[in-house]
This record gives C-alpha cells, structure tokens and sequence, in this order.
C-alpha cells in the first residue's frame, strides 16, 4: 500500500486551505486534491492489520501497529514511511518528517515520497527542505504533477513568481483538466497584478466546467475593476 500524503496548502506556510481571496473576492477557497497511488516498487511488505487501519482512518491504531511491526522488521523502509503518513494525518510532523526520512535512508525512493516529504517540511515552514525534495520527487519522474505542483507553491510562497509560474504551466501541462492548478495559478497571477493571464486561466476553467461558480464570480470581479 503507498499513501499520497493528505492536506491542504496554507498561503501563509504554503500546506493548508489556499484562498482565494488574493482576488478580493469572497468566492470561497480550494483544496489540493486527494489521491492514492500504487508504486511498482514493492520490494518490502508492511503489515496487513496495520496498513487497514490506516485505510479505515484509525490513524492511533495505525500507528501502534507499524511502530510494533518496525520492532520486528527494523529495516522495513515501506513501514517508515506508512508510520510517516500516520502522523501527518495527526498533525504530528515533526514525527513524519523524521520517518519518511527513515524510510529513504533504507532505500524507498518512490517520487510520491518525496512529495510527501516536501508536504511536511512546508507543514512547519521548512520552505528550502520543501523545494529541494520536491526536485528530488521530480529527479525521478519529471512527469510527477504533484511535485511540481508543490514546488509551484514553495515558489509562490518565498515570492519567486517566475518560477512559481513555470511550475504551474508544467503541472498543468501534465494534467490540463485539474481544476486545482488552475486555481493556483490564477492566485499566483493576482499576486503579480495579471489580470489578463488571470482571466485566461478562468476562462480554461469554464472550457473545462462551464458551471464553475468560482470561476464565474472571479471573472465578473476581474471584469468589474
């Protein structure tokens, strides 16, 4: 089992809820999406009753479980990094950050872990940590939307918009109908005063969901100045 590491992404620490009141809009707030992924790389197995708790959000149990399962398989890297996941999932993140470290020392270098990592050092303002493991995600699969999306935002939050930028055109390059991104990017451009590219980016979004209300409200705010 391989965990996407869940959260949202805070403007102010780059993880958390992302608003989009950078507009001067009250259309609402978007969260980064949620997913499971299956790496190929498997050569470690974890415990069984240990990964279901997780998968039924047992986190504590979860927890116990691999931490008891690590005392019999010291050099399991797979169950460092599930015992990583469950601690960021209870805001624990100095404790997830130091297994998920655990775990590449031991050789699991899948890039989902390395967008985790970099979830997590941004989770307690690592900002540089974040960037630099985000490349590390990206070292092993350049096509890794996640990674450049969180590098995109590692950018956007030490105020490196250019680079911020090309980030998010290559996430979006990746994945054109994730409407997260393109979000993003119309946040980023209303930090540079782009009002035009701002209204581009909606304007894709409403190609791709004509009914988005946020996009219909950010257009008629972006419109009305």
């Amino acid at each position: 089992m391989d965990l996407k590491r869940s959260g949202n992404f805070h403007l102010i620490y780059l993880i958390g809820l992302m608003c989009l009141a950078t507009i001067n809009c009250a259309a609402g707030c978007s969260t980064y999406p949620i997913k499971d992924a299956m790496p190929s790389l498997t050569s470690w197995k974890c415990n069984e009753e240990a990964d279901q708790a997780l998968k039924i959000l047992d986190y504590n149990n979860g927890i116990l479980l691999h931490e008891r399962f690590i005392e019999r398989e010291s050099s399991n890297a797979l169950a460092f990094y599930h015992l990583g996941y469950a601690y960021g999932q209870i805001n624990d993140h100095e404790k997830e950050i130091s297994f998920y470290e655990k775990a590449i020392a031991l050789g699991f270098n899948g890039s989902n872990i390395f967008f985790n990592l970099g979830m997590a050092y941004a989770e307690v303002n690592r900002i540089e940590d974040a960037i630099n493991t985000f490349n590390k995600g990206l070292d092993i699969d350049r096509n890794s939307f996640d990674n450049h999306l969180g590098l995109a935002m590692a950018y956007q939050s030490k105020s490196s918009y250019i680079l911020a930028e090309e980030e998010f055109l290559k996430a979006i390059e990746i994945n054109p109908e994730n409407l997260e991104s393109r979000f993003y990017l119309v946040m980023l451009y209303a930090d540079m005063g782009e009002n035009r590219k701002a209204d581009a980016q909606l304007r894709e979004i409403q190609v791709i969901d004509p009914n988005n209300e946020m996009a219909l409200e950010l257009l008629k705010e972006i419109e009305g100045r």
